[in-house]
């Protein structure tokens, strides 16, 4: 997916969306340089051009999904909890297909590359702790702050580990469940 619709993606773009299918797919260990070249319509020299290394090829992926998690969420929005971390909900409930069928993209991405190498890890889990630290200043508008940590803390295993038994199964409606299950919990947490 590019950055705008009414141009032509840039090569980085392209090799960005490349890497973000192929990793979500197939994982980053098993992806290779030439195979997101080959998925981008380049060759591998000209992807070295824009990102010499895959770590810094994943550091473009990363932020990529921080963009697209911070535009889901109107992190720089001004609402309410109880709306804000609906949107999150929303977001987790709208993509319940293709996580069904790979995976959380954030979740995979950090148990991964947790197991692979540890310079790679603290990037990729910044993106999930990121999303729990937001989940906590949410609750903090309403809750104090030993509670809303382990209010975020719950909703987020929740949704976590809905998406790997979605994976497991394929069935994205044990997200739709947990998420309909969450939104009740939410209401009365908030309330």
């Amino acid at each position: 997916m590019s950055t705008s619709t009414d141009t032509p993606p840039t090569a980085q773009e392209r090799i960005v969306d490349a890497a973000l299918r192929l990793f979500e797919k197939h994982g980053y260990a098993s992806t290779s340089i030439a195979d997101v070249a080959a998925e981008a319509g380049m060759l591998k020299g000209n992807l070295a051009y824009y990102y010499p290394t895959k770590p810094a090829l994943l550091e473009a992926v990363l932020r990529r999904r921080q963009a697209e998690l911070e535009q889901a969420l109107g992190l720089t929005t001004e609402a309410s909890p109880a709306e804000t971390i609906e949107r999150l909900l929303s977001y987790v409930e709208t993509h319940a297909a293709e996580v069904a069928l790979s995976g959380c993209p954030i979740g995979s991405l950090a148990t991964e590359l947790g197991k692979l190498d540890d310079r790679l890890h603290p990037p990729a889990a910044g993106l999930l702790l990121g999303l729990q630290a937001w989940l906590r200043q949410q609750f903090e508008r309403v809750l104090p702050a030993a509670a809303a940590q382990d209010c975020a803390e719950h909703l987020l295993a929740t949704l976590q580990g809905a998406a790997v038994l979605a994976q497991a199964g394929r069935n994205a409606d044990v997200i739709r469940r947990r998420v309909d299950a969450s939104r009740a919990w939410l209401a009365g947490v908030l309330a």
